[in-house]
């Protein structure tokens, strides 16, 4: 059962272009910034960046998933798209319970993603991603740069807004 101020947190492996491609094709969204690398650089992009919608996606299975093991119905989900997503980018989304009156479950759901940049072991760069190759952290973004301990070394990644979303359900 739900309480109101409770997070539930939900993180997906990182985004590969095999699944952009996927994606694509399955949704018919065929707009070559997801899926061909020349054309994403000539626009501007500096490489491929993933479907809105793609992640948009998962916040929306995240909704089914506690909808059915609560017994429930989905009554509505929505979503601002906030930042891009790249190839190799985890997403997590912070599903906080906001309200609940009458049976109906209000969320509020911030979906970020999480970019590493480089592994960093006894002072030592013994990896280097391709968000910080390409330089994909924007100016504004450098405000999102952290770090964590991880078993191979010091992870340093960028961390950002990729959507903002809410749900409601309904239980039974």
């Amino acid at each position: 059962m739900f309480e109101v101020g409770q997070i539930i947190t939900k993180v997906e492996e990182p985004i590969t272009r095999e699944q952009l491609i996927k994606y694509a094709k399955a949704s018919g969204d065929s707009n070559p910034v997801h899926t061909n690398e020349d054309f994403a650089i000539k626009v501007g992009l500096n490489g491929v960046i993933a479907h809105g919608m793609l992640s948009f996606g998962m916040v929306n299975k995240y909704v089914s998933d506690l909808a059915l093991e609560n017994n429930g119905e989905i009554m509505t989900v929505g979503c601002e798209m906030r930042g891009m997503v790249r190839p190799g980018d985890w997403l997590i989304a912070i599903i906080e319970v906001e309200s609940i009156e009458n049976n109906v479950v209000s969320f509020k759901i911030t979906q970020n993603s999480k970019m590493p940049l480089k592994l960093e072991k006894d002072g030592q760069v013994i990896k280097v991603y391709e968000g910080e190759e390409r330089g994909w952290v924007s100016e504004k973004e450098k405000a999102g740069i952290k770090t964590e301990e991880t078993p191979e070394g010091t992870l340093t990644y960028r961390e950002w807004l990729a959507n903002k979303a809410w749900a409601k359900i309904r239980l039974s």
